[in-house]
């Protein structure tokens, strides 16, 4: 039921794909609306700025990058075209409307144009200066990262455990990007199970990259045992025979670092957290030793691009700043923000924290909230964030399996499980990195979520 069940998804994706990519252009509007882009910087490929759009009519218009005059961005993917969707989102009133971009959104590879519709209309266009137009030479490698897979714990579709469909459609879309590896950020399980583990191999196991991960709270849940982890996950890292690139496996038989050939130096750090603890003074979800072999490998690749891949995020560090609007979380004006933080002030989280502050060559990969990535409509920084600099770069992973949505003014969240499945592709070159998120379910590039970060 399973296998057929993805044939008619991977069936019904080119369907799905045509449709985001149709517009129309119609006379009366085709002049309809001026576009100013007063970007921040001059550096090639950087969004950051501020976009204004200009029309009698009012009313929400949204802004895509175009290929040319009239035609949406896209990248050709296993032989189909998947298209980028909006990013932006400007809303018109007594004739004008600005939106302020995120300091690390990204101007996608092949973007000549930016185009404004209203609805499915195309209204108006206007042309990237050609020095703002991306120029990042050769890809030097790229990996996927995911997180919040969660086998055994959503049951929306017809399979009876949504990440069966979930996780390898995830994985099929980004294989087409010629990827080394994936990264993940935990929560493969529901309670630790060893069923959640041995699915996950099985469809892992599927493909010629390697899926790697660290715990996440669920994962280290009441069934959790470490024989159950060794035997299931991450191949090649745990027995006495290494896969090529293992480097270091710390001695609780978890954490461990990966440095692929390919990467040119580069590094991965999987992390676990070894318990479910939160929101107490005396909550730990990190021992000392682990600390402090984190920190020796930080040392050792301190002139190094490291990925550190870990499952909670950090509070906002920043004093006078409300702790929830950091990166990986939100607080609505209702109150609601999700509410299992990495525990602020308690000895692991101040010192995980003073290593964030003083190694910012790290790019910290995080799940845990399942925030959607439109959420940062709430909270800016919830999918990227350095806070001005002063810290290692942090990464906001989505959930595979069921993103969460909230709005203003209610005091809950919507679970979108079937509705949307989201992560990242992570392309390197030289001198950056680009994060393109993904709706997988949709097949499309998430413009408003991809971001660039200076290597």
């Amino acid at each position: 039921m399973t296998a057929l069940l993805i044939k008619i998804l991977t069936f019904l994706m080119p369907v799905v794909i045509a449709f985001n990519g149709m517009s129309f252009s119609v006379p009366m509007f085709s002049k309809g609306a001026e576009i100013e882009y007063d970007f921040a910087n001059e550096a090639a490929g950087s969004a950051a700025g501020t976009v204004t759009v200009s029309a009698k009519l009012g009313g929400k218009y949204d802004l895509y990058w175009g290929s040319d005059e009239d035609s949406r961005l896209s990248v050709e993917i296993k032989g189909k075209d998947a298209f980028y969707s909006e990013f932006a989102e400007v809303t018109i009133k007594g004739g004008e409307g600005s939106k302020e971009l995120n300091s690390f959104t990204a101007i996608p590879d092949g973007a000549q144009t930016v185009l404004a519709y209203k609805g499915k209309i195309l209204v108006g266009s206007m042309d990237i200066p050609e020095e703002k137009k991306s120029d990042r030479g050769e890809r030097v490698f790229a990996f996927g990262a995911l997180s919040d897979v969660h086998f055994n714990r959503y049951n929306q579709s017809l399979t009876g455990d949504d990440a069966h469909l979930t996780f390898p459609n995830a994985l099929n879309f980004l294989e087409g990007f010629d990827i080394s590896l994936v990264g993940m950020s935990g929560d493969l399980s529901a309670n630790g199970e060893e069923y959640s583990f041995r699915s996950f191999n099985e469809i892992a196991s599927r493909y010629d990259f390697p899926v790697y991960t660290c715990t996440g709270n669920h994962d280290v849940s009441d069934k959790f045992t470490l024989d159950n982890w060794q035997k299931y996950i991450n191949a090649g890292a745990y027995g006495e025979e290494k896969a090529d690139g293992i480097e270091s496996v710390a001695d609780n038989g978890l954490d461990f670092v990966y440095a692929p050939a390919e990467a040119n130096g580069d590094v991965f750090i999987f992390l676990s957290q070894y318990q479910w603890d939160y929101n107490e003074s005396i909550s730990r979800i990190l021992k000392d030793e682990q600390l402090d072999w984190l920190e020796a490998q930080l040392e050792k690749y301190a002139d190094k691009t490291v990925y550190l891949f870990f499952h909670t995020f950090l509070n906002n560090p920043v004093e006078g700043e409300d702790p929830r609007m950091g990166e990986g979380n939100l607080v609505n004006n209702a109150g609601h923000a999700y509410d299992l933080p990495f525990t602020e002030g308690c000895p692991d989280e101040v010192r995980f924290e003073n290593l964030m502050n003083e190694y910012e060559n790290v790019v910290f990969f995080n799940g845990h909230s399942h925030w959607a990535y439109d959420m940062q409509e709430i909270n800016p920084q919830l999918n990227i964030a350095d806070y001005n600099g002063e810290f290692a770069t942090m990464v906001h992973l989505s959930s595979v399996s069921s993103p969460r949505r909230t709005t203003m003014n209610i005091p809950d969240t919507s679970e979108h499980a079937m509705r949307s499945s989201e992560g990242m592709l992570v392309e390197v070159y030289e001198n950056e990195i680009v994060l393109t998120a993904i709706d997988f379910l949709k097949g499309e590039m998430l413009a408003y979520a991809t971001y660039v970060i200076e290597k």
